[in-house]
């Protein structure tokens, strides 16, 4: 700092800096409100500025050397605050507490993640595979009529025409074929 200190207001040139402690450090109880950063002493200040003292006795005097190694501190803060601003994520990040919060900002354990696709993968060849011994489970006649059905989209009435038999045995034909189906994927489902 310079050999002559400007208070806050910025009033005249001051040999002095005040610093207000409770505003300055979070839940400070001390009984000084005031602390004074000069080069003179208490007694030279007292001499110079004797009402303004006073307003603000009792105070902590600090040196020149003090000063700067609060402002330095305050400086090297607001950089680390402005560079955290800057860089860090969107969130901030508590151990426990970001992951139950913000569920979309947690990436998947990259393991987890592998087995669980290995799971799918492994849950849909299963699927394939009960559904090739379904079919081949049903008759010539339930799977054409299943198949025209839920395939094709046709109606019971045209599939009956085409093949030369009544709805009801389409429709019998088509839920026995859905039974089956029943059958062999009811346990799958429900896991």
């Amino acid at each position: 700092m310079a050999n002559t200190l400007n208070n806050k207001k910025g009033r005249d040139d001051k040999k002095y800096k005040v610093i207000n402690l409770k505003y300055e450090y979070e839940g400070y109880e001390g009984s000084e409100k005031w602390a004074i950063i000069s080069e003179l002493s208490e007694e030279e200040l007292f001499g110079l500025y004797p009402d303004e003292m006073r307003r603000y006795s009792p105070f902590v005097l600090l040196s020149v050397e003090q000063g700067k190694v609060i402002s330095d501190f305050k400086a090297n803060e607001d950089k680390h605050r402005k560079r955290s601003i800057n860089n860090e994520d969107y969130f901030g990040y508590s151990e426990g507490l970001t992951e139950n919060l913000h569920a979309e900002a947690i990436v998947p354990d990259f393991v987890e993640q592998q087995e669980n696709e290995e799971y799918c993968q492994r849950r849909e060849e299963l699927k394939q595979q009960l559904f090739a011994q379904a079919i081949a489970s049903l008759t010539e006649k339930q799977r054409k009529h299943l198949l025209l059905w839920y395939v094709e989209g046709k109606t019971s009435a045209q599939i009956a025409r085409e093949d030369g038999v009544s709805e009801q045995a389409v429709r019998k034909n088509a839920q026995a074929a859905i039974k089956k189906f029943e059958k062999f994927f009811g346990d799958f489902f429900r896991k």
